[in-house]
């Protein structure tokens, strides 16, 4: 009865979040297009035109692999921080003294805004296709794969972020875009970083979006010539690391979630 109730409240949290979500259906799915149009369509076909023919693999196959990874932990933990604006309201508050644990409230918030994400994950793969990238079914599938664990991992910040930046909507949208836009330079979504030396290699490794962009692309590349010439670790090094990493931001963000309702 207990675990039924852990899963029911996951359920109606996520629930919610998705019929939140499509309400505003127009609004949201354009922002959906329009950051792959941009970063894709013409900040990543920029650089590939002037940059990416000296390169021994295909840069437009490369970067779409990024930007879907980026997108999805950047748009996941966005909605995830609509927690701050739905404490402002009380609802938050409502939740918690139910008996049901914090951990079961706030991972259903991250299932229903990992849904709403594949909204993102789609309009990113189809603005591929119509700029000509190459991709086959088979490809859209292994990119699939791991499209759940970006998107966890993206929950996992979004948890975080709500966290320790709960003191207004506002301030939570801007630490979210100050947490993710620089790891969308510095993990390889845009850029290969396989020749960092010095500061600039150590930011590489601590950057979290690092490993699940390595994945994505180990797993799209694997079994291919052109694996050794963009994948950085080993797969099950990025899974690991993946995993870790989102269970601990996940805990942690709980916890500091879990304690500012407490205290309020």
């Amino acid at each position: 009865m207990s675990l039924r109730r852990e899963i029911n409240a996951m359920v109606a949290i996520c629930g919610r979040d998705i019929v939140r979500f499509f309400r505003a259906w127009r609004s949201n799915i354009g922002m959906s297009f329009i950051f792959p149009v941009i970063f894709l369509g013409i900040f990543g076909s920029t650089i590939g035109q002037n940059l990416g023919g000296g390169l021994p693999f295909d840069y437009m196959q490369f970067v779409l692999l990024g930007i879907i990874a980026s997108m999805g932990l950047m748009f996941t933990a966005n909605l995830v921080t609509t927690l701050v604006e739905e404490r402002e309201t009380g609802f938050t508050q409502e939740v918690f003294v139910s008996p049901v644990s914090r951990f079961s409230i706030l991972f259903g918030k991250i299932l229903g805004a990992s849904i709403n994400s594949l909204v993102i994950v789609a309009a990113t793969i189809a603005v591929g296709i119509v700029i000509g990238i190459q991709i086959s079914l088979v490809g859209i599938g292994l990119i699939l794969l791991v499209v759940p664990l970006v998107l966890l991992l993206g929950g996992a910040f979004g948890v975080m972020v709500s966290g320790l930046f709960n003191s207004s909507p506002r301030t939570a949208g801007q630490a979210v875009m100050l947490v993710m836009f620089p790891q969308m330079f510095l993990s390889g979504a845009i850029i290969p970083i396989g020749n960092s030396t010095g500061w600039v290699d150590v930011l590489v490794h601590l950057m979290p979006a690092t490993y699940v962009v390595d994945l994505m692309r180990g797993v799209f590349y694997w079994g291919t010539p052109t694996y050794g010439q963009v994948v950085l670790y080993d797969p099950l090094i990025d899974l690991t690391i993946t995993v870790v990493v989102s269970i601990a931001l996940f805990v942690i963000g709980t916890f500091f979630f879990a304690r500012s309702e407490r205290d309020r």
